[in-house]
This record gives C-alpha cells, sequence and structure tokens, in this order.
C-alpha cells in the first residue's frame, strides 16, 4: 500500500508540473499545495494513531498486572486482548474513511453543480449572441461562423457533464457506504477526447474574440466583462478556458476519493482504474497537434521502450520525446535497489528531424514470440502458485510487493522474458534524420498504431517550433534532461502488461460489428482493421472489406473475434490513395473490460480526430464459447459426432474438412494471417448454413456440391473461420476427452525418445475417425507453415489458433469460471500438444499408423 501511495503521490507530481506549464492561475496552484499539505496531514495523523495504539497496548497490560493475573494468565490473555483491540481500530479507522468519502462526494457534486451553472451561463451567452445577430441583420456583432468558432463544443459538453451530475446526485440521494460512484466517474473520464477537441481549438477561439473585439465596439463591452448570477465578473475568453483547468480537477478529485476508499470496498479497483485512464488521457494529451498543454515550455512528452536498428542488430532502447529534442537510451538498472539508469545512444533536435515510413518490414528476428508468451504465461503460473502459499499462510503478498527469493526470481525471470518479447516482436520501421547528421537511425515498432503514436506525437512538436528559435544542445544538457524527467520512476517493470493478474485479461470472444465511418472530406476507398492483444502482444484479428469510392463508407460486417488474455481493442481506419497505397487516416483504442462489456451489443461511437466511426461489441465468455452443444438439427454436420459424420458419408475425413483445406491450399496459402484473422461473421454463417442440414443419404451427393459452391465463392477468411467453427462445435473435442489428461502429461515428458513413442501411440489409439481427421489438419497446417515467409504464420502461431479448438474439453453449465483454464495455463497446454504435433510432422517424422496396422482396422487410406 505505501508503494501504491508513494506511486500516486508521484502521478500528482507529474500533473502538477503539467499544470504549471500550462500558465494556470494562482489560485489553481494554490489548491494543489493544499491538497498536498492535507495528504501530508493526513499521514501524519496516521503516525500519531499508531502511536497511541502503542500506548494503549501498554496500558492493557499495566492494567492486566494491576488486577492480579500471574504472568502466565497475561501472556495468554494478551494477544487476545491486543486482537480484540486491533480489529477495533481497524474498524474505527475502516467507518471514518466512509464518513470522510461521504462527505467528499457531496462536496464534489456541489462543485459540479457550480461548474454545471457556469457552462449554462456560458451557452445562455452564446444565444444571447446568436439572438442579437439574428434581430440585427444589417449591423450585427459578429457573423454565425464567429460565435461557432468561439463557443466551439461547449453546447456538448454542458450537455454531457449535465448527464454526469444527474447520476451523481442519484448516486448521492441513495448513499450508503457501499454505494460505489467510481463507474461514474469513469464515464466522466471517457469524454476526454471531447474535452481535448474543445482544447485543442482554444487557440482559434482566441484569435476570432480578439479579430471580433477590435472590429466590434458592442462586442467588445459584452465579452470584457460577463457579470454572472453568483455576482462575479470575468472575461468571456476566462469563461471559455474553464473547461481546460476542469481536465487536471477531474484527476485530483479521483484521488482524493481513493484516499478516503477502503482497499476492500468493491469502489476501490474501479476508482483505481479509473484514475490510471485519467492519467493516460493527460500524459498522452501533449501528443495532440495545436494543444495548449504541448506548448513549447520544456517538458517530456512521450517516452517508452522501442527497438533500435544498429546494422543487422536489435537493441532494446528507451526513446523520449521532449519538446525540444528525441532521445535513444540504453535503460539498465543498477544497484541493490535497481536504480534506473540511462546511457544516452543519441540525440536529434526536434525542429530538424525528418521522419519516414515508407519502408520494407523487418522480419528477420529468429525468436519465436509465440514461445515467448507461452514461457511468461508459465513463470506467471509457477508466481501465482508460490503467492497462493503465503496467502494460505496468511502473509499477504500482491504481483508488485516483495516477496520470497523464488518469488523475486520469478519476477526477474519474467522481466526478462517479456524485454525478450519486446525486442522480438516489431517489425515496422520508423526511421528519423537530419540534414546535419547523415546517419539514419531506425526505430522498429509492432504496430501501425504505435508508430504513429510517435510520429503524430513529433509532428507536433515541430508544428510548435515552426519558425522559433532553437536553442543548441550538448550531451550534458541532454543528459540533465533525462535525470530530471519525472517520469522515470515509471520505467522500473517493463512488464506493466503481462504481469497484471488474469481477471483483467478477457477470454473467450469478442464480436464486433464495423456500422459506417463520418467525417470524410470526399469520396475514397476505404477499409477498417481490427487489432486484438493476446497477453500485451497485438495481432491483427479482422479487416472489413473495402468500401468504394464513398464519403460515407457504410460496412456493417461483423466479426467474431478470439479473445486470448486480452485486454484493448485496436481500430485502425486506412485509405487506398492514388498511388494504391495503404494510408492509415485514423486510429483509437478501446479498453476492453467486464465492467462494461455484456452479452448484448453495446454501441460505441469511436472518436479519430475529424473522423467518428460506429460500433458495436459484444463478449462471450469462454465458458459459452467452448460449450461443445450437440447440433438441433437432426442430420446436420455442425455439432454432430464427427464419427456419425464419416459413416454418413462413408468417408475416414467428412467432406466439409477436405473442401476446406482444399480450398485453403488452391488460393490463401500466401494469405498473411492465415487462420488467425477472422472472416465476417455473416459469410462464415452462410457457408455453415449451406452444409448444415438434414439431407438423405440418396440426396447427399447434390447436397454437397451445393455446398463446395457456397465455399468456392467465399473469402478465404471465411473459408478459415467456418473450418474453426466445425471443429470448436463438435460435441467433443478431436484428441477426445477421454485422452485429453494423457495428452497433456505426455507433454511434460523429458525424455524425448520415450515422449514421441508415448504422444503417437496415443495418437494412434485414438477412434478411426479422430485418428485421421487430426493427420488430414497437422499435414495441412505442415503445409501452410512452410510457406512463413509469404504468411507469417509459424508453426507456433497455427498451434496457438488451433490447439484449444481441437482440444479443449466441453464446457459444463455448472463449471465455474474461475477454473475454466486454470489461469490461462491451460490454453497454452492445449497449443503445445498440437505444437509438438506439428514439429514432429515438419521433421519428416512419419506419423501416420503403419500399414499393417492400417489394413487390420481394415480402413483406407485418405485420400
Amino acid at each position: 500500500m505505501t508503494q501504491r501511495r508513494r506511486s500516486l503521490t508521484k502521478k500528482m507530481t507529474v500533473l502538477l508540473v503539467l499544470s504549471n506549464l500550462q500558465g494556470m492561475k494562482n489560485s489553481d496552484i494554490k489548491y494543489y499545495r493544499m491538497k498536498y499539505q492535507q495528504q501530508s496531514d493526513m499521514e501524519a495523523a496516521e503516525a500519531e494513531k499508531s502511536q497511541q495504539k502503542d500506548e494503549r497496548d501498554g496500558k492493557c497490560r499495566l492494567i492486566l498486572e494491576a488486577s492480579g493475573a500471574d504472568s502466565e494468565d497475561t501472556s495468554d490473555n494478551e494477544p487476545e486482548i491486543s486482537r480484540t483491540m486491533s480489529i477495533s481500530s481497524v474498524r474505527k479507522v475502516r467507518d471514518q474513511k466512509l464518513h470522510m468519502r461521504k462527505i467528499l462526494v457531496k462536496g464534489i457534486l456541489e462543485s459540479e453543480r457550480t461548474y454545471l451553472s457556469l457552462l449554462k451561463e456560458i451557452t445562455e451567452l452564446k444565444r444571447k449572441i446568436q439572438n442579437q445577430i439574428t434581430n440585427l441583420r444589417e449591423s450585427p456583432m459578429c457573423s454565425m461562423e464567429d460565435v461557432t468558432t468561439m463557443f466551439y463544443q461547449v453546447e456538448e459538453i454542458h450537455v454531457q457533464h449535465g448527464n454526469f451530475v444527474e447520476k451523481l446526485q442519484a448516486k448521492v440521494d441513495a448513499w450508503s457506504d457501499t454505494q460505489k460512484v467510481g463507474d461514474t466517474f469513469k464515464e466522466l473520464i471517457v469524454y476526454f477526447p471531447l474535452y481535448m477537441k474543445y482544447v485543442n481549438h482554444t487557440h482559434e477561439a482566441a484569435e476570432c474574440i480578439q479579430k471580433c473585439t477590435s472590429n466590434n465596439e458592442e462586442f467588445r463591452k459584452l465579452v470584457s466583462s460577463v457579470k454572472l448570477s453568483t455576482g462575479s465578473q470575468h472575461t468571456l475568453q476566462e469563461l471559455l478556458f474553464t473547461p481546460v483547468q476542469r481536465l487536471q480537477r477531474n484527476t485530483l478529485v479521483i484521488h482524493d476519493l481513493l484516499n478516503y476508499t477502503p482497499e476492500d470496498h468493491d469502489d476501490y479497483k474501479i476508482l483505481m482504474k479509473t484514475l490510471d485512464l485519467a492519467d493516460h488521457n493527460l500524459k498522452n494529451f501533449a501528443t495532440t497537434p495545436d494543444s495548449q498543454i504541448a506548448n513549447t515550455e520544456d517538458h517530456l512528452v512521450k517516452s517508452g521502450f522501442v527497438v533500435e536498428m544498429v546494422g543487422n542488430s536489435r537493441k532494446l532502447r528507451f526513446m523520449f520525446l521532449f519538446t525540444d529534442v528525441l532521445v535513444c537510451t540504453k535503460h539498465k538498472q543498477t544497484g541493490r535497489n535497481r536504480v534506473n539508469v540511462f546511457e544516452v545512444k543519441w540525440f536529434l533536435p526536434v525542429p530538424q528531424i525528418t521522419m519516414e515510413t515508407k519502408l520494407d518490414k523487418v522480419y528477420q528476428i529468429k525468436e519465436d514470440t509465440e514461445s515467448m508468451k507461452k514461457k511468461i504465461v508459465s513463470l506467471k503460473a509457477e508466481l501465482r502458485r508460490e503467492m497462493k502459499i503465503h496467502d494460505d499462510k496468511g502473509e499477504r503478498t500482491s504481483w508488485l510487493s516483495s516477496g520470497t527469493r523464488t518469488m523475486e526470481k520469478l519476477k526477474k525471470k519474467i522481466e526478462e522474458q517479456e524485454a525478450a518479447l519486446i525486442l522480438a516482436s516489431p517489425h515496422l520501421p520508423l526511421q528519423f534524420s537530419t540534414k546535419e547528421d547523415s546517419k539514419n537511425h531506425y526505430i522498429l515498432l509492432s504496430t501501425d498504431y504505435e508508430r504513429e503514436e510517435w510520429r503524430d506525437a513529433m509532428l507536433a512538436q515541430q508544428n510548435h517550433h515552426h519558425g522559433g528559435l532553437q536553442r543548441l544542445l550538448s550531451g550534458h544538457d541532454v543528459q540533465a534532461k533525462i535525470n530530471e524527467s519525472k517520469q522515470l520512476p515509471q520505467v522500473n517493470n517493463i512488464g506493466n502488461v503481462l504481469i497484471k493478474k488474469d481477471d483483467e485479461m478477457l477470454n473467450g470472444s469478442l464480436n464486433v460489428t464495423i456500422h459506417k465511418l463520418d467525417g470524410l472530406d470526399s469520396p475514397c476507398d476505404t477499409y477498417v482493421q481490427l487489432h486484438l492483444d493476446s497477453y500485451g502482444y497485438f495481432f491483427m484479428q479482422a479487416k472489413t472489406r473495402p468500401c468504394v469510392n464513398s464519403v460515407e463508407p457504410n460496412w456493417d460486417q461483423d466479426f467474431e473475434l478470439e479473445l486470448e488474455g486480452s485486454q484493448t481493442l485496436r481500430i485502425l481506419c486506412y485509405t487506398v490513395n492514388r498511388e494504391g497505397e495503404d494510408e492509415l487516416i485514423g486510429r483509437s483504442a478501446l479498453e476492453l473490460s467486464r465492467t462494461w462489456l455484456s452479452s448484448s451489443f453495446k454501441e460505441q461511437k469511436i472518436s479519430m480526430n475529424t473522423l467518428s466511426l460506429m460500433i458495436s461489441v459484444r463478449h462471450t465468455p469462454a465458458t459459452k464459447t467452448l460449450k461443445r452443444s450437440p447440433s438441433k438439427i437432426q442430420g446436420g454436420l455442425f455439432g454432430t459426432r464427427i464419427g456419425i459424420a464419416c459413416s454418413r458419408e462413408r468417408k475416414t475425413v467428412p467432406s466439409f474438412v477436405t473442401a476446406c483445406i482444399k480450398e485453403v491450399e488452391a488460393r490463401g496459402m500466401e494469405e498473411v494471417g492465415l487462420y488467425r484473422i477472422s472472416g465476417v461473421t455473416s459469410d462464415i454463417q452462410r457457408i455453415k448454413k449451406a452444409f448444415d442440414k438434414n439431407v438423405e443419404s440418396r440426396w447427399l451427393p447434390v447436397y454437397l456440391r451445393a455446398g463446395l459452391n457456397v465455399l468456392g465463392d467465399s473469402d478465404i477468411n471465411a473459408v478459415t473461420g467456418v473450418l474453426k467453427l466445425y471443429f470448436r462445435e463438435l460435441p467433443e473435442p478431436l484428441f477426445s476427452e477421454a485422452s485429453y489428461k494423457q495428452f497433456i502429461d505426455t507433454i511434460g515428458l523429458h525424455d524425448g525418445d520415450a515422449k514421441e513413442k508415448v504422444f503417437l501411440q496415443l495418437l494412434h489409439d485414438l477412434p478411426n475417425e479422430n485418428y485421421y481427421c487430426i493427420v488430414a489438419i497437422v499435414e495441412h497446417l505442415v503445409r501452410v507453415s512452410k510457406l512463413e515467409s509469404k504468411n507469417k504464420m509459424s508453426l507456433s502461431n497455427l498451434s496457438t489458433v488451433f490447439g484449444p479448438t481441437l482440444l479443449h474439453p466441453a464446457v459444463s453449465d455448472q463449471q465455474n469460471p474461475t477454473q475454466l483454464m486454470q489461469d490461462a495455463q491451460d490454453v497454452f497446454l492445449q497449443a503445445g500438444v498440437l505444437y509438438f504435433l506439428l514439429q514432429l510432422a515438419a521433421s519428416g517424422r512419419n506419423i501416420r499408423r503403419c500399414e499393417a496396422t492400417i489394413e487390420m482396422h481394415g480402413e483406407d487410406r485418405l485420400v
């Protein structure tokens, strides 16, 4: 808890510095200082309470001695009395916190109502000026366009804040000690992009006020001293700057709420996540072009781990972007306390930097990112078991707290693996250079999203420096900047994503419907990509069809994305330019959480600068996606046991499976992300419907030909999607539930020869229809992996996609969701089983039964 408080205090220090850089009023700065004084006073009060407790314990011992109790009785009773007093003290402190929390929320509500009244008066002033323009058409104060410019987004902010105050009022009216307000404040933080647009526009609004003031005396008198209902007077410019100041205050308010919310309260985690979201917004706010927060005064704009290409080698770097200089450093930790040290490798003045993104992707890394992820999850499982041992003993531990030597070693290994993953995963280059420095510096990033974040942040700073004086910096100046940076304590752990608890990550499936895009200036060809993270590493999961030559693209395409320890959905919008090249025109990220996701579709409006994309999102937990319910169609294909399907067709492998394999190998083997990228759900369901019919045996050939025609006309990602769906809906997994544990246990064998022998014996002992289908799929996936240079799908990637689909047992309705995948490790064990089999087949090892065995079972070879 102490460590968490220190972290929060550091965050608040960053915000205070940021506030000072914005030239805020002295009264606001005094407010922040008062808050820090209150924090110090509270900590001093807690220390005093602790001392008083010790004194009370001492008095108890004297009373017991005076009462005539012997030493043996005293020693027996003292722990019980001390424990009772300790519990009473804890309860008292908690009750005091809850009482202060109630008072604080009421005070916040009163403050928010005052701010809402101010917004109302600003909107009324806008309408007053508009009415004057309408009534005096010959000599108005200003134009309607000027009014729109000056009061940009004011009415929208007023409406949204009115909704927030109304919801908070309802919470206060129904107040109890268990009342939660974190979700209400989170909704307020979600509207940050609206405030961001407003703040980005304040410079233009100020210029418009200045112009209208100079051109019209009546307007000057009206806006130079606006009298409010409270009796105070302000200029219009002062009033319009109020929402900017409100941004920082919202974060401070959440911080205050946390101070008075017990850690075991249901609202505590929600408030923590809300504070993190608010901090993230403010930290990245300076990257927005023309933002007043990103002013010309020197401060840190953006920082983070990147990969630098030095010759043919990859180097893990930590990069700092200040307002005037870009610095690339080597990060290391030294000493017992693991102090951060940043060794400057190179730096470039921001105004002189040129950037290039149209470069070939870099794929020459040899390490397998899927294997790294599996190793990290395995280490996490070990760490969790170690933590549980101590929790059972009553020794409270957390992911970030210090623990036993074993726990510390495991944490260090996790950090090392995460650093290796960061080093191995990026492939998109971003080149930095200057006219004075002939050397090009190449930075690699994992996705277009991250690359554009750095690029936009750089362009924003260059715009602020345009035409300004340039200060020459020495190596000593740059090192001093880094040493003084307030953000350095935040880089102690690389694994700020992967170290999170599993209950903060999502599994199952996510249905995302892409509706329409608004805000384009002219007709163009556009499409949308969806990227989803898997334990911190992002993959492209879906891509819409291009909407051709449209100014209002409308897709209405639904995708079912597989969640694998996921936390964030990234949405990227592209257009195809005249040269036929893809150009990123908008991006946004949606934080996934069980607190707002549900089993029904929720519509979301995603803001991407001037663009807005309408999507719908629905979450289906793994308890539903892996239920493996039997088919409701008598004689159907999907949800029918594979043995029944094979017997009906008199085939060793269902015709549907062989048809899908044939289709993929005919026209999809070079498709990037084959089997990982989702097809459009409606296309997948269309193929399923074509095959999933109750057909009499004599009409089976006709029915199959009709289904094959639909398959051949479908997008290849729909074909791969429906094949995965078929295996996922089998009533029993292909590797069979009876053999599941044996396959999992075999993977843990250390003797390679014995492991191979046992594994193949298990495979050969499966029912014929299961065995032949597994062989068909494995040999197909090996052929897919041989074109990895084209499709980017390695054996490890393919095993990750197909492992749970082919092995995971059916989930019963009574099964506890927390036991579903045994903290996500089972998913990687299932992938490990398939990976071992794929490796055997790829190495040339014959995984089929011998001829004698085939003849003994009376089976034909797979055709």
